[in-house]
C-alpha cells in the first residue's frame, strides 16, 4: 500500500513535469515565440523541479527518522540504507545497464568516462568536458545519495540529547552553502565543473527540508508555535512570495540573481510543503490530489529516470547520435515505459521495504513516506 501525505504526490508530479518540459525544449520554444516571459521561467524550470524533489525528500526522510526515534529511542542505519537501496538502486542500475548497452552498440550516445562517473554515483562532480546530456540527469541522484550517506549517522549522534547542536549544524550548512558556491566560482572552478551541483552546495536544498522536519516535527513544546505558524495561511503566502522572487527582484547583483534567488525559492518551496502538511483538507491539496496528477507523482521517479533515457537533457542531438530518438518519439516512449516500469519492475522491490520498516511513532508524523 502506498501511503503518503496528501498533496505530496501532486508536488512530485509538478516537479517532474517541469523537468520533462525543460528537456523537451518546450520552454525554449515558448520563449522564442514570445509566449513565455523570462521572469516566469525560474518558477517552472526543471532545475526548480529538482529543488522541490530535494526539499521534499529531506523533509520526508527526516520525518521518518524522527518517527523511528520517537518510537524506539534510536534509529537503524542498516534498515535505512536497505530501504533507500530498494527504492533507488534497482531502477538506477537498470538505467545504467541500458545506457552501457546503448553505448556499446550505438554511436555517439555517451562515453566510458561519463558512464564511470554515473556508476560511481558522482555525476554531480563530472568535469564539463566529460559531461554528456544522456547521463546528465543522474547528478541529482548522486547529491541525494551523498547526503543520505551522512545524514542518518549525524541524526543518530545528535538528535536525542544534542538536538540544538543538530539544528545549529543544519542551519550552518544551509547558510554557508551559497557562499561556498560563490567561492568556488571565484576560484575559477565553475569553468571546468558544474559547481552548483556539488553535494555541499546542492545538498543545501535537502538540508532545508531536514530543517523543516526538525522545526515542525518535534514533540517538544517549543515546536508548538512553529507548527501553528507553518499551518497558518501566512506561511503559504510568504512561501509563494519567496518562490516567485523572479517577478520582483530588480537588483543588478549577479549573486542575488544567480544564487540568492535560488535559495529564496528553496525556502518558498519549504514553506509551501509545511502548509500543505498541516492543511490536508484544503482546496489546494484537493487540486494536488486530482487522480491523474497524483498518479504522475506516484511514478515520478521512473519518469525522471526514463526521461533521461528517452529525451536526453534537451532536444538537441549531436551529429550521428544514434540515441535518444527525436523528442516526440522519446516522449511517447516515456509515457509507455514509466507506468510499466513502476508496476512490473519497481513495485516488486518496493514490496520488500516492509521487511526493513522503521518503528512507527504516533500520528500525525507517522503518516509520512519517502519517495
Amino acid at each position: 500500500m502506498h501511503r503518503t501525505i496528501r498533496g505530496f504526490d501532486g508536488i512530485r508530479a509538478l516537479a517532474v513535469i517541469a523537468v520533462v518540459l525543460t528537456h523537451l525544449g518546450a520552454y525554449v520554444a515558448l520563449g522564442d515565440a514570445g509566449l513565455l516571459p523570462r521572469a516566469l521561467l525560474p518558477m517552472i524550470h526543471g532545475g526548480t523541479g529538482v529543488q522541490a524533489f530535494f526539499v521534499l525528500s529531506g523533509f520526508l526522510i527526516t520525518t521518518l527518522l524522527i518517527n523511528e526515534h520517537r518510537a524506539s529511542g534510536t534509529i537503524s542505519i542498516r534498515n535505512f540504507i536497505l530501504r533507500r537501496t530498494l527504492r533507488i538502486f534497482p531502477l538506477y542500475i537498470l538505467f545504467l545497464v541500458i545506457a552501457t548497452l546503448l553505448h556499446v552498440f550505438g554511436h555517439n550516445v555517451t562515453s566510458w568516462d561519463s558512464l564511470l562517473y554515473a556508476y560511481l554515483y558522482s555525476y554531480n562532480f563530472v568535469p564539463r568536458e566529460l559531461y554528456t546530456g544522456f547521463m546528465g540527469h543522474t547528478w541529482s541522484l548522486a547529491v541525494e545519495e551523498h547526503f543520505y550517506l551522512v545524514w542518518p549517522t549525524v541524526f543518530l549522534l545528535l538528535f536525542g540529547r544534542r538536538r540544538p547542536a543538530l539544528v545549529a549544524l543544519v542551519v550552518t550548512f544551509i547558510a554557508s552553502a551559497p557562499f561556498v558556491h560563490l567561492l568556488l566560482i571565484k576560484a575559477g572552478l565553475s569553468e571546468r565543473y558544474f559547481v552548483d551541483r556539488w553535494s555541499f552546495v546542492a545538498g543545501a536544498a535537502i538540508a532545508v527540508g531536514c530543517l523543516l522536519a526538525l522545526a515542525i516535527g518535534s514533540e517538544r513544546s517549543a515546536a508548538g508555535p512553529l507548527r501553528r505558524l507553518a499551518g497558518h495561511p501566512a506561511s503559504l503566502a510568504i512561501g509563494a512570495l519567496l518562490y516567485a522572487n523572479s517577478l520582483y527582484l530588480t537588483s543588478d547583483s549577479w549573486f542575488v540573481h544567480n544564487i540568492g534567488a535560488n535559495y529564496l525559492r528553496t525556502f518558498g518551496i519549504a514553506l509551501a510543503i509545511a502548509w500543505i502538511y498541516f492543511n490536508p483538507a484544503s482546496r489546494l491539496v484537493a487540486l494536488l490530489e486530482v487522480p491523474p496528477l497524483k498518479y504522475i507523482g506516484l511514478i515520478s521517479y521512473g519518469i525522471y529516470m526514463y526521461q533521461g533515457l528517452f529525451l536526453d537533457t534537451g532536444p538537441a542531438r549531436d551529429p550521428g547520435q544514434s540515441w535518444p530518438p527525436d523528442p516526440a518519439t522519446g516522449f511517447v516512449l516515456l509515457l509507455v515505459a514509466a507506468p510499466l516500469s513502476y508496476h512490473y519492475f519497481e513495485k516488486p522491490f518496493l514490496r520488500l521495504k516492509h521487511r526493513y520498516a522503521a518503528a512507527k511513532a504516533p500520528a500525525p508524523l507517522a503518516a509520512a513516506t519517502a519517495r
